[in-house]
């Protein structure tokens, strides 16, 4: 579990109502919620998080199924991370933003630079975990080091990860995402904005129904998914490190 006072005190750092876009009750009440304080085995994690936030268990599964095939942070034996199991949304591109965001993170346990010269100087992923948590805020700068106070408690804790995603779902749910629009009562809208960032656009419906699928199929009660991870179109398969 992580730290919850440092959880608390990240919050606190990466206010999301000051300038407006949010209900001041994200920050009061639900982020402040949100802490991780969980053991147990994958799947009771999300049943934990599903009654603490009022959402059914099988769609955080989903969202899972389709972020990580439920890989909270597949690494390398060097501890690079395996892109799509664990870490992902790699940028096309270096920015300032984006490489003061990576030099902070590199501060945590692993530099993920090195890793990704090949895109260029100061790239690293901007999502972790089992759920594809989005820690870079590059659009927000006066934010510390970019980033939305998320890490390094994804990346470290499913429990975090988890809590993260179903805190998030819920005050989309329940309209506080001023920015978005007309998100009150729309919980698959909610599921394509984790996706998307952005309301009912196409990759985003693309997304929730893929996620509805995965509930539906509930390809996670099969014999061989503990073991026989899906593989990345774009990635390959975790296997042998490349580097």
């Amino acid at each position: 579990m992580p730290d919850k006072s440092a959880v608390l005190a990240s919050w606190k750092s990466h206010s999301r109502s000051q300038e407006g876009t949010y209900d001041p009750r994200y920050d009061s009440w639900l982020l402040a919620r949100v802490d991780g304080q969980m053991t147990g085995t994958t799947d009771e994690i999300f049943q934990w998080a599903a009654c603490k936030w009022g959402l059914p268990d099988n769609l955080l599964r989903g969202v899972a199924f389709r972020e990580s095939t439920w890989y909270q942070y597949l690494t390398y034996p060097t501890n690079r991370c395996v892109t799509d199991y664990g870490c992902g949304d790699i940028p096309s591109g270096p920015s300032a933003q984006l490489a003061t965001y990576c030099s902070r993170i590199a501060e945590f346990g692993y530099d993920y630079r090195p890793d990704y010269t090949a895109i260029g100087p100061g790239v690293c992923p901007r999502t972790f975990s089992i759920a594809g948590v989005m820690s870079y805020d590059g659009w927000r700068p006066d934010w510390a080091d970019t980033q939305n106070g998320t890490f390094p408690f994804s990346r470290d804790s499913t429990a975090f990860a988890v809590d993260y995603l179903a805190s998030s779902l819920r005050g989309c749910y329940e309209g506080w995402v001023w920015w978005l629009t007309r998100t009150s009562g729309d919980l698959m809208g909610c599921v394509g904005d984790w996706y998307a960032g952005d309301w009912h656009s196409a990759k985003g419906d693309a997304y929730a129904r893929a996620v509805q699928e995965a509930m539906d199929t509930r390809p996670w009660l099969g014999a061989d998914f503990a073991w026989k991870p899906g593989c990345s179109q774009m990635y390959g398969c975790p296997g042998t490190d490349s580097l």
